[in-house]
């Protein structure tokens, strides 16, 4: 591990290793995964920080939560042994369990994708068309509905009522 003399990537280091600490019983592989998915959220929340101080990092990191808290449910999180006694939920078949939510999925935020903005704006959209769709009812309704319309005489180009 290589450390740095920045003290906001010190910040971050010095939280990832008390992570790693606490979770070093867990599987390699999970806690490789988890590892990967904190510095991930941290790296996505670092670039939106303007300018990036020391308050910004505290802030993310404390919105990740405790190390020893990200520990205990990364252990929840991981899939009980099929010798456990009790039937598995919604007729799964005998001896299947299911984990609990990981932390990727509970702590960490997951950022809005294109596709939710292309969703908006093409309701957005939408609205503007019925609405332009209704003026221009409304419109042609009473220029051609109600009242004399203009009587134009073709040899005087000229309209009389």
């Amino acid at each position: 591990m290589t450390h740095s003399t920045d003290p906001l990537d010190r910040l971050v280091e010095d939280y990832l290793a008390e992570v790693a600490h606490a979770t070093a019983g867990l599987p390699a592989a999970r806690r490789e995964d988890l590892m990967a998915d904190l510095r991930e959220h941290i790296t996505v929340a670092r670039a939106d920080l303007d300018p990036p101080t020391q308050a910004g990092i505290r802030t993310i990191l404390d919105r990740l939560g405790e190390p020893a808290a990200i520990a205990e449910e990364a252990r929840l999180g991981e899939p009980v042994s099929a010798a456990s006694p009790g039937a598995s939920p919604y007729g799964a078949p005998y001896g299947t369990t299911y984990a609990a939510p990981t932390v990727r999925q509970s702590v960490i935020r997951p950022r809005r994708s294109s596709s939710t903005l292309a969703l908006v704006l093409g309701a957005v959209l939408v609205v503007i068309v019925i609405v332009v769709g209704a003026c221009s009812v409304t419109f042609f309704a009473s220029s051609s509905g109600e009242g004399p319309s203009p009587i134009v005489d073709p040899g005087t180009s000229q309209s009389s009522r």
